[in-house]
């Protein structure tokens, strides 16, 4: 039997949720995705995100320090959210003005920006609690497809890298939700190798790989009004990373730097492949690819996939770094440099 693509799966829903996978600002690459999906007719779209987000002290995601930076993610209480209301246990819709206190997700920044009614998931209960709090919005809803967006290459790592998984933590513990489910699931990956965390060379054999096991759904591009909408909200919402997705469409490729994990920043190529977003089944992937996704699927909490992730996938776990760096010394009388 053919293997239904995600345009195939789209034409036969009537109502779709969207998710980041990664949390933080990756509910950014709904918008496309969205938009798409109501040109193919689907009627309701919510969009939403997870329980992880990037923020300095002032609640900015980035810094504009550019000696000190967001380094771990925070996984908050989704139920502690100002200006939310409780749609099932373990997910909260949000507005404009949802968050704690200075500190707000980006599903609550950019409310009004992003193709659907925005929502935020809670990881606290590990695995099981997000996929029991997404099979429960589903029944209530009647959601019928489910779509993973995702950005870069994180979700692909097997742990045989040159550089070990930096935020794959979150991505796997969605994933392994994602893939319990019991309505159609595809996972969107967008700026194909942005985030610069692992190099094009090893995407492309696990992205082959996923592809060679009948894995791959299709693709779409992004469009003009896709791309306005996307740096729209990147500038609502900075993020070291999202925006590329978006400037690669305009043909802006070649080196670019990526300012995390050092003062200095580090290079990614942006390729054209970074202004299409690539469909798959979520899991192949994990069949191929992201095998680590396997050993956080029982999961109650989220310490308790930290120990599976760092003492089982052996990776670390970047839900435990510390969430700002600062790399200079203060000077003497105590003022930063």
């Amino acid at each position: 039997m053919t293997r239904a693509s995600f345009t195939e799966l789209a034409r036969g829903a009537k109502r779709a949720l969207i998710i980041g996978v990664g949390g933080g600002g990756d509910v950014i690459q709904s918008i496309p995705v969205g938009n798409h999906l109501k040109l193919l007719g689907v009627e309701e779209v919510i969009v939403g995100g997870v329980g992880s987000s990037w923020w300095m002290p002032e609640g900015s995601p980035i810094s504009r320090d550019p000696t000190s930076m967001t380094y771990g993610p925070t996984v908050y209480d989704v139920h502690r959210l100002s200006h939310a209301e409780t749609w099932v246990p373990g997910i909260v819709g949000v507005e404009r003005r949802s968050g704690l206190g200075a500190q707000q997700p980006a599903e609550a920044v950019l409310a009004d920006l992003l193709p659907g009614t925005p929502f935020v998931a809670s990881l606290a209960d590990g695995v099981i609690g997000l996929r029991d709090a997404l099979r429960a919005l589903i029944a209530a809803r009647a959601i019928d497809l489910v779509v993973g967006v995702d950005i870069g290459s994180d979700s692909f790592h097997d742990g045989t890298e040159v550089i070990g998984a930096q935020t794959s933590l979150i991505d796997f513990m969605v994933i392994g939700a994602l893939t319990q489910l019991d309505v159609p699931v595809v996972y969107a990956l967008a700026g194909y190798g942005a985030d610069g965390e692992m190099q094009l060379e090893e995407l492309d054999e696990r992205v082959g790989r996923v592809m060679k096991a009948g894995g791959f759904l299709g693709a779409i591009g992004l469009t003009h009004r896709d791309v306005e909408e996307m740096l729209a909200a990147c500038a609502l919402y900075p993020d070291p990373i999202e925006h590329y997705a978006a400037l690669a469409a305009r043909g802006e490729f070649g080196y670019r730097k990526v300012q995390t994990n050092t003062p200095w920043g580090h290079a990614v190529k942006i390729t054209p492949l970074a202004a299409l977003i690539l469909f798959f089944d979520p899991a192949v992937m994990v069949a191929e690819a992201c095998r680590g996704v396997t050993a956080l699927k029982e999961t109650t909490s989220i310490a308790e996939a930290e120990e599976i992730y760092a003492n089982v996938v052996g990776e670390l776990p970047e839900t435990r770094l510390e969430p700002v760096v600062r790399f200079m010394k203060p000077q003497k009388g105590g003022e930063q440099a």
